[in-house]
């Protein structure tokens, strides 16, 4: 599977290592658990970091082709989440369920919807967390990054935003 990591940093041990996650924590790992954010697009990928991203420009921002086999990555049970899922609060949830996928070492990957547009996971576009203190990580492979070339619109609706916050 092509999946897309779009990130800041600069090299690949950086970009793949999952520290980041593990001291400030994403939907689906807790704090001091490794995991590494993907998106099967391009543009998921940037929705993701700008709703993380705050107001920050996203100059220098790049996108690493990265292909995992098929049989290291799963599928969530969607089913399985709460309505509130997509809340604050509801990220406890979440972390709990990437905990129970954690502890299984059952693939390299899961597949999980959006929480910024759930409705992309259904047309095929969706986040996939990575464990690179897996056992089978050796398997991903991490091409050159791709320079993102945001258009500038981007950045001034984020500075519009702080300015107003």
């Amino acid at each position: 599977m092509r999946l897309w990591r779009v990130t800041a940093l600069a090299s690949k041990e950086e970009a793949f290592n999952g520290h980041g996650s593990a001291r400030w924590p994403g939907r689906w790992n807790q704090r001091g658990r490794r995991a590494v954010y993907a998106a099967t697009s391009i543009p998921l990928g940037v929705l993701e970091v700008l709703v993380q991203a705050g107001s920050a420009p996203l100059a220098g921002y790049r996108a690493y082709p990265t292909d995992v086999p098929d049989g290291l990555i799963e599928r969530f049970d969607v089913t399985r989440l709460a309505p509130t899922w997509r809340s604050i609060a509801g990220r406890d949830e979440c972390r709990t369920l990437g905990d129970e996928w954690r502890a299984s070492g059952s693939s390299v990957g899961l597949i999980v919807p959006s929480a910024v547009v759930p409705e992309a996971y259904d047309a095929g576009d969706y986040n996939v967390v990575l464990r690179p203190d897996h056992p089978e990580w050796s398997q991903v492979a991490v091409d050159d990054p791709i320079p993102l070339n945001l258009d500038a619109r981007i950045a001034e609706l984020l500075a519009a935003r702080s300015t107003r916050a």
